[in-house]
């Protein structure tokens, strides 16, 4: 008793420190708005498969997922550089440089949701007819490919970000759910066709980012950064040494992060049936609502390891991920033991019996998710010492070396859950190699700085 009280204090005294103490402010203001988005993810999800079965919410599954697997492959991530790069034109008060930061990580956005899209639109016949799409679902997955125009958000990301909008972040992460929810429930209620819900997934997600576009680039304006920018784009990158370099290795990083959660589901439903990428998808994205805050934790952390890296104060990069690591850890750990209490009888009450057999896939992607919760400030860490290719290295051996294979033999076999162990092991060494890797780097620049 007297071990759990002292740890109890340890972790309170944690708090009062302001960096730590901001970091998980600012996560729990996105948080407050993660929480009405799981609760409207969870409605969508619940109607869209009560109101379609489960063959038919897997094929719904399958298209969304094509869909995300070509956006993270064809756009930029470029929120890490306006973070990485603004951050210094911001202490330095440099707003040429900043503004052309931002005309530089635009530019790569526009050209990146162009691409998507066509690539989207072209690529659906050819994927289509290997997976034995109808004639009806590849014309639906060609339209449904242009709402990659609408994902131009990652600058305006950044912008929020820097400035420690987070509120403003929070708000607007309630807008796509609760329109995809409202959008769904209608279809839903009045017994629509397939087309109807991908619609309304079209309509919420368009909406979404047009309002993320919108709130971004007001906030710089509002700081009057924007004042006398012109619509030159030469020398963009001429203030900000290494930024094609960063943005490189950082895009096909963050690319990579996403590729195993929507790959994943695609992967399961050629190996298996739209019927086993729907039930898969549904464990991943209860596992996703139930550790979030992992993710917000990496959004709201990255800035401050960027401010502690200008003044190179490296002795606190090992005090945040230690210390933000073990309370996310902690938070994961018990959320774990309630998914492994609760959860089947979760699944039967919001999405039907034929559900259920999601259960242990449920459990090990949570369990998966724990380990990455743990992890989490080790990422941002390597990126705010400006080396993204560690991080990229680990998760193309991890990806592609480990994950993918073990997905695609042990889903022939098990079905979602083989899937949901090929997460599990993956999570396991990417966090293992992590850890190892950052530890080593801290302690060079720690040592250096001393000498």
């Amino acid at each position: 008793m007297n071990t759990l009280l002292n740890m109890l204090d340890t972790v309170r005294k944690w708090f009062t420190d302001g960096i730590f103490r901001r970091i998980f402010k600012n996560a729990g203001l996105m948080l407050s708005g993660r929480v009405a988005t799981g609760i409207f993810s969870l409605g969508t999800l619940s109607l869209a498969a009560q109101g379609l079965g489960v063959e038919k919410f897997g094929i719904l599954v399958l298209i969304q997922s094509y869909v995300l697997v070509i956006t993270a492959l064809t756009t930029f991530q470029s929120w890490q550089a306006v973070i990485r790069y603004g951050a210094d034109c911001l202490s330095q008060n440099n707003t040429p440089a900043l503004q052309a930061l931002i005309k530089f990580t635009t530019l790569l956005d526009v050209i990146g949701v162009i691409v998507g899209s066509l690539v989207g639109y072209f690529v659906a016949p050819i994927v289509g007819s290997y997976v034995g799409w109808s004639e009806e679902v590849i014309a639906y997955t060609q339209l449904f490919s242009f709402l990659i125009l609408f994902t131009i958000v990652a600058t305006p990301t950044g912008l929020l970000r820097l400035y420690d909008r987070f509120d403003l972040l929070a708000i607007q992460t309630v807008i796509t759910p609760a329109l995809r929810f409202v959008g769904v429930g209608i279809a839903t209620f009045v017994s629509a066709p397939f087309w109807a819900y991908l619609l309304s997934y079209f309509i919420a997600g368009a909406i979404g980012g047009l309002l993320l576009l919108y709130l971004g680039w007001r906030e710089i304006h509002r700081d009057g950064r924007l004042h006398g920018i012109n619509l030159s784009f030469t020398r963009l990158t001429e203030s900000h040494g290494g930024i094609w370099r960063f943005s490189i290795f950082s895009n096909l990083h963050a690319s990579l992060q996403v590729l195993p959660a929507h790959m994943s589901t695609f992967l399961v439903g050629i190996v298996a049936g739209p019927a086993a990428a729907g039930l898969f998808k549904i464990g991943r994205d209860v596992a996703t609502a139930l550790t979030k805050p992992a993710e917000l934790l990496n959004q709201s952390i990255y800035p401050e390891f960027a401010r502690l890296g200008t003044r190179r104060g490296w002795d606190q990069f090992a005090y945040l991920i230690l210390r933000s690591g073990a309370v996310a850890g902690g938070a994961g750990a018990v959320l774990l033991v309630v998914t492994f209490m609760f959860g089947e009888p979760f699944l039967v009450f919001f999405f039907g019996e034929p559900f259920s057999e999601a259960y242990i896939a449920l459990v090990l992607l949570v369990a998966s998710a724990v380990i990455t919760i743990a992890g989490f400030p080790m990422d941002p860490a390597l990126y705010a010492m400006g080396r993204p290719s560690i991080p990229l290295r680990i998760d193309v051996v991890s990806i592609l070396a480990i994950f993918l294979p073990l997905l695609i033999l042990l889903t022939r076999s098990l079905g979602p859950t083989g899937a949901a162990i090929a997460t599990l092991v993956s999570a396991a060494f990417t966090f293992v190699a992590m850890a190892v890797i950052t530890t080593a780097q801290l302690s060079a620049r720690v040592i250096k700085s001393r000498n």
